[in-house]
């Protein structure tokens, strides 16, 4: 085994001499790395102007409490709202497309609410050409019913005759539990449980408690790693073929050559694995670490086993590097690297198999 070892190192550190190979090596991780970050310097956010039909509104109005629930920091969602001065201005950004559109909420808007009076409560300026307009109406909506919706419960339960009855039954007064009801408004609106969602894995029926998936990431970071080792693996075969014919493993014993020519085509795949693991790592795209290892190793033995036995049907090198074009092409067309084709063709399904990296994107 020592003189595997000796065949696997000399391989890898032949193989870094080579400028060209050890660029492609540092490529994929560098390219990914960079790519995350012009993805993080672009601002995804899609910017809504927000005003008030008088420029400043109260403090305690509905009308200020649901401007500053739109801007606030802690709203996750697809827009950006802030705040303009005028109604003028809100128009002015519409305009020149600097907000995707625009909305005026009226002051007195608890009155008019009151009063149902819903008429230019809400005016919402949009370019014609937008259609996230109506997207965004459900997000300023349903941050005003998330605080009105309160003032909603309270007046029920004051108005209502029978939650009165209710609360002389239960020995408490209309004011207890109009406090109780604010305090469990408040509580179930925070707590994040008004709605709850359970997440099965198909096949196995067990409910996942508790426990954050990963991100999937929208640029095929996985898919090209996967294809990025398959094409070094076939690479590195017919290099193998190459130093046979020369006679590079004639001084070896005949028991051992086998072994060793292994660890000659192994020794490349292992380096484009390790750059595999920084791509994703860089690209963000890195789970579990033991898993990731784990799976790779896997992948990394059948690139070689596939490769091996390529080799061994072909016989010529030169065959052999023919077909690398044709493995790149299929794996990249018919393999879930960019697109899953058996989504649109699903009669196509099993040419997918033919190519070795659909089985560890299948993993994942």
């Amino acid at each position: 085994m020592k003189s595997v070892g000796i065949w696997f190192f000399l391989t890898c550190k032949r193989y870094l001499k080579r400028l060209s190979f050890l660029l492609i090596l540092l490529a994929l991780p560098a390219g990914t790395f960079f790519i995350r970050q012009a993805e993080k310097s672009e601002s995804q956010e899609i910017g809504i102007a927000l005003c008030t039909t008088y420029g400043e509104a109260c403090e305690d109005s509905l009308e200020q409490q649901l401007l500053e629930h739109l801007v606030g920091e802690e709203r996750n969602t697809l827009f950006r709202f802030y705040l303009c001065n005028s109604e003028e201005q809100v128009k002015a950004e519409v305009a020149s497309r600097k907000a995707e559109c625009g909305y005026c909420v009226s002051s007195g808007l608890r009155e008019k609410l009151d009063e149902k009076d819903y008429k230019r409560s809400i005016q919402v300026y949009s370019a014609p050409s937008t259609v996230l307009a109506s997207l965004s109406t459900e997000v300023v909506f349903a941050s005003l019913m998330e605080l009105y919706g309160k003032e909603l419960l309270l007046d029920y339960i004051v108005e209502q005759e029978r939650v009165e009855e209710a609360a002389a039954s239960a020995g408490t007064d209309r004011r207890q539990l109009e406090a109780l009801a604010g305090e469990l408004y408040d509580k179930w609106m925070g707590n994040g449980s008004t709605f709850r969602f359970q997440y099965r894995q198909i096949g196995k029926g067990e409910a996942l408690k508790d426990e954050r998936q990963p991100e999937i990431s929208v640029f095929p970071v996985r898919g090209l790693v996967a294809v990025y080792i398959f094409v070094v693996g076939l690479y590195s075969a017919v290099m193998l073929g190459l130093d046979e014919k020369k006679g590079l493993f004639l001084p070896v014993l005949h028991g051992k050559r086998r072994i060793c020519c292994w660890a000659v085509l192994a020794a490349p795949v292992f380096l484009a694995s390790l750059s595999g693991l920084g791509a994703l790592a860089s690209g963000g795209c890195l789970q579990d670490i033991k898993r990731e290892i784990g799976v790779m190793g896997v992948y990394l033995g059948a690139v070689c086993l596939f490769s091996y036995g390529v080799k061994a049907v072909c016989r010529k090198p030169q065959m052999m590097c023919c077909l690398i074009p044709l493995f790149l092409a299929g794996s990249l067309v018919f393999t879930p690297v960019f697109v899953d084709i058996r989504q649109f063709f699903p009669a196509w399904g099993w040419i997918e198999r033919l190519f070795l990296p659909s089985y560890y994107l299948r993993w994942f």
